[in-house]
């Protein structure tokens, strides 16, 4: 058997297994009532890094119909569960106009009343320039309500490449003429191989290229997402993997790259690993390695790196032994790198664990 055969029959058996995987989870899921199909997901607000400071963001989780690749024959994402969040029903424009409502105006007076700017990040848990998740006289509707608000000077919207194109990118530069716009695209690793077969993305970077230069044309910012540490990575295949990536986009001029750790997920290929003891979240030492090895604080300069975890300090998020005063401290240097983008701050106040000797003999094998 050659090696392309033999890479293929494993592909094959991961997503036959994802699939397998999320037709169970799914026979679990309860689903929403019509009232909760106009509420959001969810929506907060929070300290963030803007463009050239610390400001706010307001993040608003859209409940639709869900990621298209996730509810493919392909099975979606290795590491993903958020299709456990969306409905299993179409949702209409009037819902999801609905559901931006009632987290716009609930925080709308805070937003104009503070002395911070802001960011507002709209997420659907799959591709808002998808037409089948959100139509788009709901994405206009969006997009007219915060154009009025002085106060929101950046907004970041996530979709997958398929969906990118230069009409809709045209449509919301128009209406944008003001604000800094950012399209958040799940890379996950520059590796082909990598994003393929271990992740299950079904991407290429040469489509990303296209997209990213799609984006540049009409002075819309780039933001990507790299998974840290994907299914079948050790802790130093992970930070080889993501230091690569991060070097390769700083040179191809991204705007800003967010490293999401991977976290262990309901209904997923990770979660059913992680069960088996044949997987384990990555390490914020690793995390950091990685950091300090991609970037110069030259670099930070023309380009945002962020990084807020979801699940951190927990078993199914990143981190170190779980001993509350070791957890605390690296969440607590992460948040103020991110925050300051100053690498000194992965520097300081660094609680000195007896668990760092244990990662540093482990690192090449977990």
């Amino acid at each position: 058997m050659n090696d392309k055969n033999f890479f293929l029959e494993n592909y094959n058996d991961i997503v036959e297994k994802i699939n397998s995987i999320k037709q169970n989870a799914l026979k679990r899921k309860v689903n929403y009532r019509e009232e909760q199909l106009n509420r959001p997901i969810s929506f907060w607000t929070k300290k963030e890094r803007l463009r050239d400071k610390i400001g706010k963001e307001f993040t608003i989780i859209l409940r639709s119909k869900g990621c298209s690749w996730a509810l493919s024959k392909y099975g979606g994402c290795s590491m993903c569960g958020y299709y456990l969040d969306a409905t299993t029903k179409n949702v209409s424009t009037s819902q999801l106009i609905s559901q931006f409502d009632y987290a716009f105006n609930d925080k709308i007076n805070e937003i104009k009343q503070d002395s911070y700017n802001y960011i507002l990040k709209i997420f659907n848990s799959g591709s808002f320039l998808d037409e089948n998740e959100i139509p788009k006289e709901a994405r206009n509707y969006i997009y007219e309500k915060i154009s009025m608000v002085e106060k929101i000077k950046e907004v970041v919207i996530e979709s997958r490449l398929e969906y990118i194109t230069s009409e809709k990118l045209r449509e919301i530069r128009e209406i944008f003429n003001k604000k800094y716009l950012e399209i958040a695209i799940g890379l996950e690793s520059v590796d082909d191989y990598i994003r393929n077969n271990f992740i299950n993305k079904g991407v290429l970077f040469k489509d990303f290229k296209s997209a990213l230069n799609k984006c540049k044309e009409l002075d819309i910012g780039v933001k990507v997402y790299l998974l840290f540490k994907p299914l079948f990575l050790n802790e130093q295949a992970a930070i080889d993997d993501c230091s690569y990536s991060i070097k390769t986009l700083i040179d191809l001029g991204v705007n800003s790259i967010s490293i999401n750790p991977t976290n262990i997920q309901k209904g997923t290929l990770a979660e059913h690993l992680w069960f088996q003891n044949r997987y384990r979240p990555p390490w914020y030492y690793s995390l950091f390695k990685c950091i300090k090895k991609s970037v110069s604080q030259e670099d930070l300069k023309s380009i945002r790196l962020l990084s807020d975890p979801s699940g951190a300090g927990t078993k199914r998020g990143i981190h170190n032994c779980l001993k509350k005063e070791c957890e605390i401290s690296a969440k607590e240097r992460l948040r103020n790198f991110v925050l300051s983008q100053n690498l000194n701050e992965l520097e300081q106040k660094e609680y000195e664990c007896v668990c760092k000797k244990k990662y540093q003999l482990q690192k090449n094998y977990i």
